[in-house]
Parts: C-alpha cells; sequence; structure tokens
C-alpha cells in the first residue's frame, strides 16, 4: 500500500491483518509530521477496507516502537507551530478512530508519542526488553488529555501521577505489573505471539468486534457519544447473516466463515 511518507509503511495479509510500520529507525522511529500525515490516512483506509479485520502498529528495527515526536522538528516549529498541536494529536490518534481491534506490538523505546499511539490500541503486547516513559514535565509541555484519560483508565490514578509527574521510565515488567500493557514475552517470540493472537481475532465476527469495540469505548468514555453507539452495533450483531453462521458452524462442528455482514 502506498502510504505517501517513506518512513511509514502499510500493508494487508492474506488474513485480513493490516500492518503499519514506522520506519524511522535513525531516530528510533521517531514521529515526524510527514508521517503522522500519513499514519492517519492509513488508519481512515483501513477503517474502510472490508477485507481488514485487524490492525498492527508496530516499529521498524530493533531497537525501538517509537521515540516519540521528532524533536528537531518539535524545535524548529514544524511540529509545534501555533494551530498544529491539535492537527498533531488528531494524527497521532488515528488509531483511535479504527473501529476494528488493534494492536501495539512494542519493543524497545515507546515514550512520549509513541506512548500516545500505544495507548489507542486494544491491545499492548511488548517484548522484555521495551521501555516506556512520557517526558512531558522534562519538556516542559502537557500531555494530551485524550491520552492522559486512557492513562488513568489503564493503570489508576496514582500510577499514571507518578508516570506523568516524574517523567521517568519503566521497563516492560512494571509496565505488565501495572496493567499498562497486556502482556511482556520474549523479544524472540514477540511477533508470534502478536500475529498468532492476530490472527485468532480476524478469524471471528467482525460485526461482534464493533459491538465490543463500542461497549469498551463506551465505558471507558463514558461519552454520551460513544454510549449512543452501543446498542445500535450489538443490535446489527444479532441481527446479521454472521450469527446465523455462527450457530450452523457450531451445529456441523467446523470452523464458522464469517463475512461481516
Amino acid at each position: 500500500m502506498d502510504t505517501g511518507c517513506d518512513q511509514l509503511h502499510a500493508s494487508v495479509d492474506a488474513d485480513g491483518i493490516g500492518t503499519i510500520v514506522f520506519d524511522n529507525p535513525a531516530k528510533h522511529n521517531a514521529m515526524t509530521g510527514d508521517m503522522l500525515a500519513a499514519f492517519s490516512r492509513v488508519c481512515a483506509a483501513f477503517t474502510d477496507d472490508p477485507d481488514v479485520r485487524v490492525v498492527v502498529v508496530t516499529g521498524a528495527g530493533d531497537r525501538a516502537f517509537i521515540s516519540g515526536a521528532d524533536i528537531a522538528q518539535l524545535s524548529s516549529g514544524a511540529l509545534g507551530a501555533p494551530g498544529a498541536d491539535d492537527a498533531r494529536q488528531t494524527a497521532i490518534g488515528g488509531l483511535r478512530a479504527v473501529i476494528k481491534p488493534t494492536i501495539a506490538m512494542i519493543h524497545g523505546w515507546c515514550l512520549g508519542g509513541g506512548v500516545m499511539v500505544a495507548l489507542d490500541a486494544d491491545i499492548r503486547i511488548c517484548s522484555t526488553d521495551a521501555v516506556f516513559g512520557i517526558p512531558a514535565a522534562r519538556l516542559g509541555v502537557g500531555y494530551p488529555h485524550a491520552a492522559t484519560a486512557t492513562l488513568v483508565a489503564l493503570v489508576g490514578p496514582g500510577q499514571a501521577s507518578e508516570i506523568l509527574y516524574s517523567g521517568r521510565r519503566i521497563g516492560a515488567a512494571e509496565a505488565e505489573r501495572i496493567g499498562l500493557v497486556n502482556r511482556a514475552v520474549p523479544h524472540a517470540h514477540l511477533e508470534r505471539e502478536v500475529l498468532d493472537l492476530a490472527r485468532s481475532i480476524a478469524a471471528n465476527a467482525p460485526l461482534s468486534h464493533r459491538a465490543h469495540g463500542a461497549s469498551i469505548r463506551a465505558a471507558v468514555s463514558g461519552n454520551a457519544i460513544d454510549l449512543a453507539a452501543v446498542d445500535p452495533a450489538i443490535a446489527a450483531a444479532w441481527a446479521s447473516e454472521d450469527f446465523i453462521e455462527g450457530g450452523r458452524a457450531f451445529a456441523e462442528r467446523r470452523e464458522p466463515r464469517f463475512e461481516g455482514r
């Protein structure tokens, strides 16, 4: 898939797994303005593509998932000009708008804006070499509210306060213990673990995923707009052809073939 940016790659495999790769390894996959714009476009394209059942986000190379925003562009104003902050947050938050299951496959450095991307994923799996941190207080900036709210929902206000106020970095074991990630696995097993999970999710009913995603988002946000989307999504799953197929497959003792309708 042509993303329009040499430092962000996207592809879809035969199992319906859409993969997005941040590819700026010389700077630990730090995000530039062009990468963020491409990321937003790909997230929208994957949302609209019926062949995409699950989305996996990761970083190129062995050293980092995403190390945050490119400091050179922040310093020059390319990512920090007046009015750019809202646009940057919207672009980084593109994964939040994907109404399909999403997984962050994290290794190495996951800092600042990289944590924002990871927080927007439904599931976070990291390697045991992963290091997390939000250095906003060390840079004199405020971390976006949407990301902070998700962080609090995951780890609680006490842990979120320590992470944000101190700006300290935490390892994979602590991230797993406090609930920042679902689990930490050896680096050599990370890709297999994520892809096995992605394939198992992709094989299940897309309309069920949409209903569950709507319910989870509403439970976290409490937002009236999110809550209004829940009942229609659940009703659509119950009224679907996939529901009929699921019953037939169960009765016939075979794997179901879900079409998302």
